[in-house]
């Protein structure tokens, strides 16, 4: 390797020696390698040399892995190239841009953390312009913000925040909200800020926007973080919000905070509050009622299930298209042996054959063979998934509601256990977030687990709803006092 590495420093080959010498050292994974691949990096002249780079950078991703991408020279070389390279400006192979992408991204040398922090700053002029959304945004930015995340870097969290609240940056929200989630204590205080507009350059920012519409862009991480002080300024938020899209937003997100008394009341203030024909645009044009209801689940409060029947009933207008199913599918879930006759007297009002019917049957069988034992309902989730329907794996799902309501910690410990068996990707959902029911304080050592079943997964390239199940990890991690 060494001294195949020297010849490709060296230089001196024609095109298809050097591009051949290089695929062959990417492949070899050794670190000694690093002299060449930083080469590549220093010398690569868009259209001449592509594969040199894609190769090395394919290496560098592979000794970045095993943990061998630390010479220096291949650490400046390859960000030197990465803010060079502008994928306008190199149209011919889309996966080169992938390649050099994630290299930077694997390596994430703690160097990186300032310079990420000041690509980030970085004004986005006209995010509408192809090579401004290409290079600064889905490019560049994006690359920084991960590595915020991944580095954990503190120093980046207000940053990360003005970036969120930046309109021309609209297009990093989701990123931009998932790297916050990765520091949750250090930026929870930060988000408060953007809320409650007591940070002058954050609140300048927030009136950049029409309604008041950074607000969901704030709301949504603090909820994710799911800790005390963001549950607080939510409520105060709730309690202040003067349109129907911020307090659809802000009610839902009080679903994500462990159970209590005062997030249901805000939560129910807030439904009553927006009429009933509202609509959310944010949420796709949906009926506001509906979008509210269906969320009434993630409090697992089964007393919740009367309201969510008396609200479907009651919905007339364009709100009875949307309200009912919404209702109803939340209502099932939440039900106990007491309410399931009313439950299923609702469901069968519906005119038509209708998902929700299947799927009060599905959760109904297992309701009525647990009860209220939440040791039978984990047992049942040992049982195989069917794969007949979507309605068909409500029983598994319901096993899971119901182990969160009657369970404690033992229950929690058990559920855990259970995920990685757990290959449905919607059950598995299910049983993350009763996880996170059942661990109000958090749970450090569930969310290690979660991780590396979604490690796992991913190097197995398969995903059991990877993304959410790794969304609860971090909210598990950042409950903790």
């Amino acid at each position: 390797v060494e001294p195949l590495a020297r010849a490709y420093d060296n230089g001196g080959f024609d095109e298809e020696s050097r591009k051949g010498l290089m695929k062959l050292l990417a492949d070899m994974e050794d670190p000694r390698a690093a002299r060449a691949f930083a080469k590549a990096f220093r010398t690569f002249e868009p259209g001449k040399t592509d594969d040199d780079l894609r190769y090395a950078s394919q290496g560098t991703t592979r000794l970045a892995q095993a943990g061998h991408a630390t010479d220096p020279r291949l650490v400046t070389a390859l960000w030197d190239c990465f803010v060079g390279f502008a994928p306008s400006r190199n149209t011919r192979s889309i996966n080169l841009v992938k390649d050099l992408q994630s290299a930077v991204l694997a390596v994430r040398d703690p160097s990186y953390g300032a310079k990420a922090v000041e690509l980030l700053a970085v004004p986005v002029l006209d995010p509408k312009d192809p090579a401004e959304s290409l290079d600064k945004i889905q490019f560049w930015q994006l690359t920084a913000v991960r590595l915020i995340g991944d580095l954990k870097l503190a120093a980046g969290v207000k940053p990360l925040v003005r970036a969120l609240m930046t309109p021309e940056k609209r297009d990093l929200a989701v990123p931009l909200r998932l790297a916050l989630t990765k520091m949750p204590k250090e930026s929870e205080p930060v988000l408060i800020a953007a809320l409650a507009g007591t940070d002058p350059e954050l609140a300048a920012l927030a009136a950049r926007y029409p309604d008041k519409g950074s607000v969901p862009l704030v709301a949504e991480p603090l909820a994710y973080i799911s800790r005390g002080a963001g549950r607080e300024a939510i409520l105060t938020a709730l309690a202040m919000a003067d349109n129907d899209t911020n307090r659809a937003v802000l009610a839902i997100a009080l679903t994500h905070f462990p159970r209590d008394a005062r997030t249901v009341k805000a939560y129910l203030e807030a439904y009553r509050k927006v009429p009933a024909d509202a609509t959310v645009p944010l949420l796709g044009g949906a009926n506001a009622h509906a979008v509210i209801a269906r969320s009434a689940a993630s409090f697992f409060d089964p007393s919740l299930t009367e309201w969510l029947l008396k609200e479907s009933a009651a919905a007339t207008g364009e709100a009875a298209d949307e309200l009912p199913p919404a209702a109803l599918a939340a209502a099932i879930r939440l039900m106990s042996t007491s309410s399931a006759k009313a439950v299923r007297d609702a469901v069968g009002k519906m005119h038509g054959v209708t998902i929700e019917k299947d799927m009060y049957a599905s959760a109904a069988a297992v309701l009525a063979r647990c009860k209220q034992n939440a040791a039978c309902y984990v047992r049942f989730l040992d049982t195989p998934v069917p794969q007949a329907s979507p309605s068909a794996k409500m029983g598994h799902v319901k096993a899971a509601w119901m182990a969160a309501i009657y369970g404690n910690a033992t229950t929690r410990a058990e559920l855990v256990a259970r995920v990685d068996s757990v290959k449905d990707g919607a059950v598995r959902i299910a049983l993350v977030d009763a996880i996170a029911d059942l661990a109000p304080e958090g749970d450090a050592a569930a969310a290690a687990t979660l991780d590396a079943i979604v490690d796992h997964d991913l190097k197995a390239g398969v995903s059991y709803a990877s993304e959410e199940v790794s969304k609860v990890a971090l909210r598990l991690r950042s409950r903790v006092p």
